[in-house]
């Protein structure tokens, strides 16, 4: 088993995977509506993509390439998106993923090493955050709008919708007709309010870090 990365960056990976299979369920067992369903494979397939870069990174750096595939073969077929048997194959992701977790010999060094990066662990909470907020809302729009005779009746113009209200974009954006899509909306758009926020703050934190270490070498020579 070869894996890369740090126990932070897998533990992304192991939240993305137990979401697509939790989806992959709800579609099999729950959802009925065509239009929720197609909007969650297209989700599905953008979070593919996140799966994909992970095995060819994987692949590329293992020692041995044969000796990486006796496991990462499963990794391969589980991220080709919409063929829902091979979507099962994340199970084994989330089985590795787990392996990995554990070899690093107990919470107390997961939580040690979530501390010492501060910043990244706070920056991929925030993007799980918006991710489950985007789905969610994409899915309770089509939820709520069939109901109406609203344009916001396909996957395509759902994800679109909501993805227009988290960047806040007041044009081109179909007026939902119920109530729920309303508030739907209106929490999108304080999301995307403190997103844009929240990596404003690390821009400036940046910038006043990299104008400090400039003033350093400075003071030193005066003296």
């Amino acid at each position: 088993m070869y894996e890369r990365g740090s126990p932070l960056y897998h533990l992304t990976l192991l939240c993305l995977s137990v979401y697509v299979l939790s989806a992959l369920v709800a579609e099999t067992f729950f959802i009925t509506d065509p239009e929720i369903r197609k909007a969650l494979q297209y989700i599905d397939f953008s979070i593919c993509l996140i799966f994909l870069c992970d095995f060819f990174y994987n692949l590329y750096k293992a020692e041995s390439r044969l000796g990486y595939m006796k496991w990462g073969w499963l990794d391969l077929i589980s991220s080709i998106p919409m063929i829902d048997p091979l979507r099962w194959g994340r199970l084994a992701r989330v089985v590795r993923i787990l392996r990995f977790l554990r070899a690093i010999r107990s919470a107390r060094i997961l939580y040690q090493s979530l501390l010492r990066n501060r910043v990244a662990s706070l920056t991929i909470l925030v993007f799980l955050f918006v991710f489950v907020s985007y789905t969610l809302s994409t899915c309770l729009v089509l939820e709520f709008e069939r109901l109406h005779d609203s344009p916001i009746n396909t996957a395509e113009s759902a994800l679109w919708w909501a993805f227009l209200n988290l960047l806040n974009a007041k044009t081109s954006i179909n007026v939902a007709e119920s109530t729920e899509a309303s508030l739907a909306a209106i929490y999108l758009n304080k999301v995307g309010i403190v997103v844009f926020a929240y990596f404003n703050a690390l821009m400036i934190a940046w910038l006043l870090e990299k104008h400090g270490r400039k003033k350093r070498p400075l003071a030193k020579k005066k003296k």
